[in-house]
């Protein structure tokens, strides 16, 4: 028994790993296939998953550029597939491993949490079922094809899948020169991604130029997602630590004073470890940061002068904003599962049921 798992992101490392390893608990192998990306390839190597199989490389900002990069990689991973036979067919949205899949008549199984990505339009009708955290209704699914049925949901968000039984360690903090909370991270927006391309986002830049010189005695500690943030970033602010590659540590979160995150994946984690957390998302909000904000979890702003008037908010009475945060956090956990065993024990009922 055999399930392949395309990662394309760092959140999808993560989430699909967490799955490998209670499919290993079910006697389930798993093949990992990823591709050569900024984002990704620092952290496999950082963890030393030299076994995942990587293949072709991200197509950059342009529509042009990722389509031309997806059918070279569909292309390559053809071969890949048809040596490995998997029963099953597991992704987050990747339209390589969709169109293999559909070829060659082995059931996809889609798992996301943003229904709002165009991937969708492509992958939900070619998808066998649909994964998908209890808040997003149905119908965000049902509007691409699928049948409803085939919606199947966990009471979690999806970092749980990595989360549960996490213990931080203070190594990353020795490594880089900071003091555990004396620090605010910024998390950089995802500016080549398919669903933000032409957003603007200039509003984030010029709050991270106010914050490197209004915050005195904290640290501003940055993560860019790409070359060109990188280079800007340290052109821009000379008092801020901006790192100029991925952090495989989720300990750099947890110790952080206040998170500001420009994406999804950072500001889900952050919540759910009871870091006081403001989102910068600069796209239409993703369902999963409504419902963060509807329980009092997340505030939102999309200017910067509103931003920085509640980060020195927080700043003033960090510690009380935080003990409410962690509050807050363990409730929502309690009443959580692991997604991860949810999906790997379906999957192994699956397989076992399709080959009988």
């Amino acid at each position: 028994m055999k399930v392949w798992f395309d990662i394309l992101t760092p959140k999808q490392f993560w989430f699909f790993t967490s799955i490998e390893k209670a499919l290993k608990e079910h006697g389930v192998e798993a093949l990992l296939t990823s591709r050569r990306y900024e984002q990704l390839t620092p952290i496999l190597e950082d963890v030393g998953r030299s076994d995942v199989i990587v293949v072709g490389e991200f197509g950059g900002g342009s529509l042009l550029g990722k389509l031309k990069a997806s059918v070279r990689r569909t292309a390559e991973l053809v071969d890949i597939i048809e040596n490995h036979s998997p029963d099953i067919c597991v992704s987050s949205g990747s339209l390589d491993m969709t169109r293999i899949s559909f070829g060659l008549g082995i059931p996809h199984i889609l798992l996301s949490d943003t229904p709002e990505s165009p991937v969708n339009r492509y992958c939900v009708p070619l998808s066998n079922y649909v994964f998908t955290p209890w808040i997003i209704p149905k119908d965000e699914w049902i509007k691409y094809g699928i049948n409803g049925r085939r919606v199947l949901k966990y009471r979690a968000l999806d970092p749980m899948a990595w989360l549960d039984g996490f213990r931080p360690n203070k190594r990353i903090l020795y490594d880089l020169g900071i003091d555990e909370f004396n620090y605010v991270l910024l998390r950089m927006p995802e500016t080549q991604a398919s669903y933000l391309i032409g957003v603007d986002t200039e509003y984030i830049m010029l709050l991270v130029e106010k914050l490197a010189s209004n915050l005195n005695d904290v640290k501003l500690v940055v993560l860019p997602r790409y070359g060109e943030q990188i280079a800007r970033l340290k052109s821009l602010v000379k008092n801020a630590i901006v790192l100029d590659r991925p952090i495989s540590d989720h300990s750099i979160l947890y110790y952080a004073l206040l998170f500001i995150g420009g994406g999804g994946t950072m500001t889900q984690e952050a919540t759910l470890m009871g870091v006081p957390t403001i989102s910068l998302y600069p796209g239409r909000l993703p369902a999963v940061h409504r419902y963060l904000i509807d329980i009092g979890a997340l505030k939102h702003f999309k200017n910067w002068q509103s931003a920085l008037k509640e980060i020195s908010k927080v700043l003033k009475h960090a510690d009380d904003v935080r003990d409410a945060q962690t509050k807050l956090a363990n409730r929502l956990k309690r009443r959580m599962v692991n997604p991860a065993k949810v999906v790997a024990e379906w999957l192994k009922k699956s397989i076992s049921e399709s080959n009988a």
